[in-house]
């Protein structure tokens, strides 16, 4: 009986895997298979931007741009990620306005920013596009210095940057 049982449930899953693989090959725009995946989000020809951008779009900056930018008492970091994200960890000095929770309060958080600053916009990385969005909806409210470290938090962190942790006591540490 168990044995039936595991015959179907393979048969069930080459099933559903054929029929997967048929409709993402005939769907235009379909998901590659095959392909060079990037090991690393930022290299020498640029940074790496993710599938939805848009012409018009804040600029992409590069890990170096970023640690560059930094180092400027002008720029400002925003992360884009939850609250739960960010109090994890975070680049240091960032501030947080989570995207995916963007409402009244947040809309005031965005509104007491100074226009005449540059920001520069994460999020968790590769995966992450709330600092694509973000970034537009900032662009769109007339802040004219906004770019887009779509590396993130991830490629940040990985590169020994400054980053802000919780202490084990429950304070915060910075590393």
């Amino acid at each position: 009986m168990i044995r039936n049982w595991l015959t179907q449930i393979v048969a069930i899953l080459a099933i559903s895997t054929g029929l997967a693989l048929l409709v993402n090959a005939a769907r235009p725009g379909g998901i590659s298979l095959i392909g060079r995946w990037p090991t690393h989000m930022s290299d020498k020809d640029g940074p790496v931007q993710p599938p939805s951008a848009q012409e018009g779009d804040p600029p992409f900056i590069t890990l170096e741009e970023a640690a560059t930018k930094y180092q400027s008492p002008d720029v400002i970091f925003i992360d884009a990620r939850s609250t739960e994200d960010y109090a994890y960890g975070h680049i240091s000095r960032a501030i947080n306005i989570p995207f995916d929770y963007l409402d009244a309060r947040l809309e005031a958080s965005i509104d007491s920013l100074d226009r005449r600053n540059g920001y520069v916009v994460y999020c968790g990385g590769d995966e992450c596009e709330t600092s694509l969005f973000l970034g537009r909806h900032m662009t769109g409210l007339g802040f004219p210095n906004v770019s887009i470290f779509f590396g993130g938090w991830r490629e940040w962190e990985t590169n020994g940057l400054p980053v802000t942790k919780p202490a084990s006591g429950g304070g915060e540490a910075s590393q």
